[in-house]
């Protein structure tokens, strides 16, 4: 069975505008200075490579932290950190830190904070993660805008793009049994 996908103008741009959406929301999410995400300072009561079944892909990049003063336990992708003075596997249990981070409605289902944005030890960064959440934004972006005018350019110039898939009038048709 053929699915029918009409391919115009008006659907691409369509498209195009909820990827642009996507990629916005992700850049401002991800480009926030430290001080507008939540802070958590506490006290490291477990920190480590592993967690009951967790992870279940890419062993040894993880870390697994839990404070006193927040519910959840912080799931951490170690190589997705930029390079400080001190690494996260610096810390131990005991260590007071001040953690920044945010929730979705899925952090209070699981019970697992994934979305920790920065860590710090007496003033100094353990943790800072990286911009690649930030710059796949930047990039979903432009492809978009990219598509945008590669659309209007087959709309506008070769009239290979239909406005909005009707063709003299009539829809088009996907029977192979149709009249050219």
């Amino acid at each position: 069975m053929a699915i029918p996908i009409i391919l115009n103008f008006r659907g691409i741009i369509l498209v195009t505008i909820i990827f642009t959406g996507l990629g916005i929301y992700m850049v401002n999410l991800h480009s926030k200075a430290k001080e507008t995400y939540d802070k958590s300072t506490g006290i490291i009561e477990y920190f480590a490579k592993e967690y009951q079944n967790l992870p279940s892909r890419h062993k040894g990049d993880f870390r697994y932290l839990k404070i006193n003063s927040y519910p959840y336990l912080f799931e951490i992708y170690e190589p997705n950190s930029e390079p400080t003075e001190m690494s996260i596997d610096d810390l131990k249990i005991g260590d007071k830190i001040d953690i920044y981070f945010y929730e979705t409605y899925n952090t209070k289902n699981i019970g697992l904070n994934r979305f920790a944005q920065f860590i710090d030890k007496d003033g100094q960064p353990f943790f800072v993660r990286s911009g690649f959440q930030m710059h796949l934004g930047l990039t979903i972006i432009t492809l978009a805008i990219v598509l945008q005018i590669m659309a209007f350019a087959f709309w506008w110039n070769s009239g290979k793009l239909q406005w909005s898939g009707k063709c003299n009038g009539h829809s088009p048709s996907y029977s192979k049994f149709a009249p050219p």
